[in-house]
């Protein structure tokens, strides 16, 4: 599991500060700029839901992630 991580850590510190799309528990995605994150959660700001709903902010667990893409 730790090659994962460091992968996961590596791939989300490049993609700091740039907007991405996720996948939540396979039903909600959402668009926003990827703020920060840790070793469980990824905190996103300016998010836009695929119904076009806006948000400040989202924190998410990264356990109900399904896909992350930077777009």
């Amino acid at each position: 599991m730790g090659e994962k991580q460091y992968l996961l850590d590596k791939t989300l510190e490049a993609w700091k500060g740039k907007r991405v799309a996720v996948s939540v528990s396979n039903e909600h995605s959402f668009t926003g700029i990827l703020e920060d994150f840790d070793e469980e959660v990824i905190l996103l700001k300016d998010v836009v839901d695929i119904a076009g709903n806006k948000a400040k902010a989202l924190v998410i667990k990264i356990e109900d992630l399904n896909w992350i893409m930077l777009l």
